[in-house]
């Protein structure tokens, strides 16, 4: 997993812990931490997916809070999910799989988080955007991705 990935799975925990545990953690100190985490997804964060799957790896809920929290208090804001997989299999399965990936993400926000639907929207690539290669092991689960970008007004 990549450091950028890391701190911002480390950081939403951190604010999900905090806004769920202390009682007297205050407003403002809540929206700062999700404001940090916006800031994140602006660039896009990917998450990673198990070789011919769409399930989303436990780690990743934390991220997926603090993303709802944000789009939440800002409902201008939407997700672009996008989703890719690896070089191996037909180019049919891998357009599946890739849209079944941002599906999921999605299904995910809307049915555990209650985020707005309309704020949400998915696309599947396929093979077609690596962003590492195909010819390692390393490379192959780097690309199994879905990439969750804010967009906003």
């Amino acid at each position: 997993m990549n450091k950028k990935i890391l701190a911002v799975i480390v950081s939403s925990a951190f604010f999900v812990g905090c806004a769920t545990t202390s009682g007297n953690k205050n407003t403002t100190d809540e929206k700062a931490e999700v404001q940090n985490a916006l800031t994140e997804l602006k660039n896009g964060v990917s998450i990673h997916f198990a070789n011919n799957s769409s399930q989303i790896d436990p780690q990743y809920q934390p991220y997926l809070l603090a993303a709802a929290k944000g789009l939440a208090q800002s409902p201008d804001f939407k997700l672009k999910i996008d989703g890719h997989t690896d070089g191996s299999g037909t180019k049919a399965v891998n357009q599946k799989l890739s849209l079944a990936r941002a599906n999921s993400v999605a299904t995910v926000l809307v049915a555990e988080h209650s985020v707005n639907s309309d704020q949400l929207a998915t696309e599947g690539f396929g093979s077609s955007k690596p962003i590492a290669s195909n010819s390692t092991v390393e490379g192959r689960a780097t690309n199994r991705r879905a990439t969750v970008t804010l967009i906003t007004p």
